[in-house]
């Protein structure tokens, strides 16, 4: 499933194939484009930008005018692919609705659920892209304004808190969970039960998660030399905890339909006062 990892290394292969290149074909199926957008010219123009901000990809694109910008949400079954002329995709090309040509590469994007293309001012007034958390994956993120954002609302779990895009951008159920699991933090423990310290730690230690699998091959967060092993909690309902050997359990939480994935033991909820 796409999460802050995920979307990185799609924006550094899609950058790496198409950042200052000639756009000699783009094809869109099913998009929505704004009245402003809509009269740009994106053929002809240059791959200006690639950028990535959570599960979010954002790629710029020069016109005859103003710039624009091509916004794709993977959510979970979206993949962006890039070949060279002529290859043989791996998936029916009926099912891209984006495709971005040059002289050298073609890039293609499978399914997504969210297409969107605005110009650069339009981004701003953009319902959800403006009110993102600070990206955590990235080199300049900035912990104080994400700890003051989880702070704000010191009622809520953090499991909750934490797959909140307008809070902190880029962590994914899996990457929660398995985070959670590291720190030993229950995952209904209320921001404000936090000290300033132990907040801090966990959001550090899903940023480390996030920055050590942005480089390819399978998500992990247990990095032992059995490659089955792979993940410490996650979809693992039932089965012995690596550490302590308790079944690994699973909960709800209101208004969320993703799971919590946890280790009673490990993770152990605090006593009542």
């Amino acid at each position: 499933m796409p999460e802050g990892d995920t979307i990185f290394r799609t924006a550094t292969v899609l950058r790496r194939a198409l950042a200052g290149r000639v756009v000699t074909g783009f094809d869109l199926v099913a998009p929505k484009v704004t009245p402003a957008a809509a009269r740009r010219r994106v053929v002809g123009g240059t791959v200006k930008a690639v950028e990535s901000n959570g599960k979010h990809l954002l790629i710029t694109f020069t016109t005859d005018g103003e710039d624009v910008v091509l916004h794709t949400h993977m959510r979970m079954q979206g993949q962006w692919h890039v070949y060279r002329p002529g290859q043989r995709w791996w998936f029916a090309p009926s099912k891209a609705r984006v495709v971005i040509r040059t002289d050298d590469y073609v890039a293609p994007c499978e399914t997504p659920p969210v297409v969107e293309l605005m110009t650069a001012r339009e981004v701003a007034l953009h319902p959800v892209i403006p009110e993102l958390g600070p990206d955590v994956i990235a080199d300049d993120f900035d912990l104080d304004e994400g700890i003051r954002r989880l702070r704000a609302q010191p009622d809520r779990d953090i499991a909750t808190a934490f797959l909140d895009q307008r809070t902190l951008s880029g962590i994914g159920n899996e990457i929660k969970n398995e985070t959670l699991f590291i720190t030993g933090t229950w995952p209904w423990t209320k921001i404000g039960e936090l000290t300033d310290d132990e907040l801090q730690r966990v959001v550090l230690a899903a940023r480390d998660l996030l920055r050590r699998n942005r480089d390819g091959g399978p998500r992990r967060s247990r990095f032992t030399l059995d490659r089955r092993q792979l993940r410490s909690v996650q979809e693992r309902r039932g089965l012995p905890c690596y550490e302590c050997g308790t079944p690994i359990d699973v909960g709800f939480h209101p208004n969320e339909f993703r799971k919590s994935y946890y280790c009673p033991s490990c993770q152990k909820a605090p006593r009542p006062a």
